[in-house]
């Protein structure tokens, strides 16, 4: 690895850009049911290494870190999410009754869900409340992206949530469907701070 490239990988790694999205990350798939919170560490290191396998594809003439991290990170999720779908698939993955499969628990042998918490079965649904520190980095991450945006950007996005899109139509004076269209150059723009569904 040349200089140049090595300067890269430094610039891509530690912008504190990256590992807040990391760890946005790994809790985002952490309160998937097809994850645990024990993944949360091993996640954030996999999204290290795939970053040092991509980082020499940063050009920084071309555009910034968060872009590349964000863009690179959606990737590393969606294969992930694609893997697990094709685990699921397979002879080997059997769904399990948590009324029917009995468990030792304090001596008794009672079912499986009678010795779930309440949080096994948020994460379970995708239902788990946000912890506070990641709700801290959520807020980090959005005031980000909404610095982003233009001053009638804001203005139309904070109507909108306040009072719905036709609300917004009339009072801007436009059509709904440069609302619609307004909307969505907003949301992708929140997507490339790495506030994506995923």
């Amino acid at each position: 690895m040349d200089t140049n490239q090595s300067n890269h990988l430094k610039s891509v790694l530690s912008n504190p850009f990256t590992v807040t999205l990391f760890r946005i990350k790994a809790r985002q798939l952490c309160r998937r049911s097809d994850f645990s919170r024990s993944d949360y560490d091993d996640l954030r290191q996999d999204m290290r290494l795939y970053l040092i396998e991509k980082a020499h594809r940063f050009d920084p003439l071309r555009g910034n870190v968060e872009a590349f991290v964000t863009n690179a990170l959606n990737t590393w999720v969606a294969m992930q999410l694609r893997y697990r779908k094709r685990e699921k698939r397979r002879e080997s993955y059997k769904a399990v009754s948590l009324e029917r499969t009995p468990v030792e628990y304090d001596g008794d042998i009672t079912s499986l869900g009678a010795v779930l918490l309440e949080e096994d079965g948020g994460r379970r649904t995708q239902t788990d409340p946000i912890a506070p520190i990641e709700n801290l980095e959520l807020r980090e991450a959005i005031e980000h992206a909404m610095q982003g945006l233009e001053p009638d950007e804001r203005a139309l996005l904070a109507h909108v949530s306040e009072h719905g899109v036709a609300s917004a139509a009339r009072t801007f004076g436009v059509s709904r469907r440069q609302v619609d269209n307004a909307m969505a150059r907003i949301r992708h723009r929140f997507e490339k701070a790495g506030l994506g569904r995923n």
